[in-house]
Parts: C-alpha cells; structure tokens; sequence
C-alpha cells in the first residue's frame, strides 16, 4: 500500500494534534500511532507528522533520553482556531466585509453567545 494517500493533505495532522490535545501529559509518537483507526500511518509517518507541527510550532517535544521523545501541543483546540481566525483577518484587503461574512455564517446560537462574550467585554 506504499504511495497510496489514504488522508487529504493536512488531515494527518489534524488528526495527531486531536489525538495530543485528549491527552493531559505528552505523549510518545508510538502513542499516538496507536490511536489510529485502520489504516493505521506507519510510525514513521507519524513522527514526520509530529516533526512537521514541532517546527510549525504547533506541537512541543519533550526529550526524556537522546532515543526517548514524547510530544504535547502547545495550544488548545480554541486557541488554534483564534489564531487561524485572527491571520485569516489580518491577511485580507477589507477586514470589515471579512467579519460580516464570518458573522453571516454565524447559527443563532453562535450569534447569541458571541453577542454575550462581546457584552462582557464592554
């Protein structure tokens, strides 16, 4: 099955800073291989995945020996999402029409609980 791309680019590692983000202490790549459904990634697979987020610092490694590598990431779910919100924002030509566009593909409830955090915050 070698060269078969089973995942669309990027999903791998979603799926590995998933699985970190379940865990309360770092974890071995081993670890995280584990917890994969079928088709299960190669370990190396997975450690070239961690090694990706390590550099795009999205993923911490936390040396236990030369040979003994655990990984944890370096932030939430939510913070993640906010950070990708705030670049998407800073990246584009007219920041006003970009929010409108977010905030029209707001459910109510979204809507309503963004109008609550934003009344707080006056």
């Amino acid at each position: 099955m070698s060269g078969i791309r089973s995942r669309g680019r990027g999903e791998l590692e979603s799926e590995v800073l998933a699985i970190l983000r379940r865990h309360p202490q770092p974890v071995s790549a081993a670890d995280v291989q584990e917890e994969f459904s079928a088709p299960r990634p190669a370990y190396t697979t997975i450690l070239t995945a961690l090694d990706r987020l390590v550099d795009k610092g999205e993923v911490a490694r936390h040396a236990e020996s030369p040979r003994r590598m655990r990984f944890s990431p370096t932030s939430s779910a939510a913070e993640s999402a906010s950070k990708s919100m705030r670049a998407a924002l800073g990246g584009s030509d007219d920041r006003r029409a970009a929010l409108l566009q977010f905030a029209g593909d707001l459910s109510t409830d979204e809507v309503e609980m963004l109008r609550s955090a934003l009344d707080r915050r006056s």
